[in-house]
């Protein structure tokens, strides 16, 4: 009997499993390269509201802190990064939205989700929301904050993405 037909359901094995193992090491790569190649951006420029996703959004504050002021190091901010704050008020319809935030740099190509308080020391206000609330049933204020590069602070913009409004999403100028 030749070695081919002995070894054949290995041989077999192996012409299925070795390109189903190259696909899973470059699958989470694809993805990300796909979702970030896709998607049309609503520029939303500075006070702004839109509506979007069921719900009106507007970006009502924005501002950052150096982690070389006193305010940085109180709060505990790493050398050479700034805590970008931004908030908006909501005014969700019938079904309030659920949303993703993340803020990138004026150029897009670098992204930072939000911080936790493990990240840093700071508090939202007492009457803002951290994250979209779908159970809303007026308006809110949500607030987010992220630590991102010092040069990354000036031009950033805020991306919002909804799963049913996708491949749109909402860029904010900050």
């Amino acid at each position: 009997m030749s070695w081919m037909l002995r070894n054949r359901w290995y041989l077999i094995a192996l012409a299925v499993i070795a390109p189903l193992a190259v696909l899973v090491a470059l699958g989470a790569g694809w993805f990300a390269y796909a979702e970030a190649e896709s998607g049309r951006p609503i520029p939303v420029a500075e006070n702004e509201t839109v509506d979007f996703a069921g719900a009106e959004w507007t970006v009502t504050d924005a501002g950052s802190i150096a982690s070389d002021t006193s305010a940085g190091e109180s709060i505990g901010l790493l050398p050479g990064t700034s805590l970008v704050i931004v908030t908006l008020e909501v005014s969700p319809g019938e079904e309030p939205p659920d949303c993703t935030l993340e803020l990138t740099d004026a150029s897009g190509a670098r992204q930072w989700h939000p911080a936790t308080y493990s990240d840093v020391d700071v508090e939202a206000d007492e009457n803002a929301e951290t994250y979209c609330s779908t159970t809303a049933e007026g308006p809110y204020t949500l607030q987010s904050w992220f630590v991102v590069p010092e040069d990354a602070a000036s031009g950033a913009r805020l991306r919002l993405t909804n799963g049913d409004a996708e491949p749109e999403f909402l860029l904010f100028t900050l």
